[in-house]
């Protein structure tokens, strides 16, 4: 169990944590506006990352319903900073080449978004007191594996186009973290196929969760690595 819970949660929020320090610490030393909104939307992400391993369930269904408040406003938050950020990634293109036509893409988007958001609260809400329904699961998984999908896509093919060098290493990493939360919902969708008779609570402490643990570990590794690339350190070549 000690094993589960270190790897599902400690390291992963760890990693989370550092990155928000990080994000938060370079963001008084970044020149311009727009760099410093970045920094401080990625750290307020790296907080939630960190928060999402601690915030679970509880026996309380009042503390439950908060939790599900929480999940419900997390997932909102999130697009809407994927959302403000690729018209800026757009604007540092010389061609301002539209990605993945996203003007129209965001639409269907921001509705996946909603459904999203109503079936996690739902997914937190009744689980624990047994109205839970396996289709509010499947709806669950597959909103989220759209919706980051679709926008770490979009951060990746915005980044590649970007003459932003700072800009662009960043966001590079941001869509590999998205897309790897993509698999770390598909992981957690197979496993609740596999293993229906598996509770919650027996999920997170067996190791049943060591591959979601893993791959969120590369997700929130990931992050950490876009706050790294807000300032770069290069190794100094010394000449003679």
């Amino acid at each position: 169990m000690v094993v589960a819970v270190t790897v599902a949660e400690v390291i992963p929020g760890a990693i989370a944590l550092f990155g928000a320090y990080w994000a938060f610490s370079v963001r008084r030393a970044l020149a311009g506006r727009m760099y410093r909104n970045h920094a401080l939307w990625l750290g307020i992400l790296g907080v939630l990352t960190a928060t999402v391993g601690v915030l679970t369930y509880s026996t309380n269904s009042f503390v439950n319903d908060g939790i599900a408040a929480f999940y419900s406003a997390l997932y909102i938050l999130v697009f809407a900073f994927i959302d403000t950020t690729i018209p800026v990634v757009r604007r540092s293109d010389p061609l301002l080449r539209s990605i993945l036509r996203w003007d129209r893409l965001r639409v269907g988007l921001w509705c996946d978004a909603a459904v999203l958001s109503v079936a996690s609260y739902l997914l937190y809400a009744y689980y624990y007191n047994g109205v839970y329904s396996s289709l509010t699961g499947v709806v669950y998984f597959l909103a989220a594996g759209s919706t980051f999908g679709v926008s770490g896509a979009a951060l990746i093919v915005g980044a590649r186009r970007s003459q932003d060098r700072v800009l662009r290493s960043s966001l590079k990493w941001l869509g590999l973290s998205l897309l790897s939360w993509v698999l770390v919902f598909l992981a957690s969708a197979v496993e609740s196929s596999v293993l229906p008779n598996l509770t919650e609570f027996e999920y997170f402490y067996s190791y049943y969760t060591l591959p979601y643990g893993a791959l969120a570990i590369l997700a929130t590794y990931s992050l950490y690595r876009s706050t790294r690339s807000l300032v770069p350190m290069n190794r100094i070549s010394l000449e003679p």
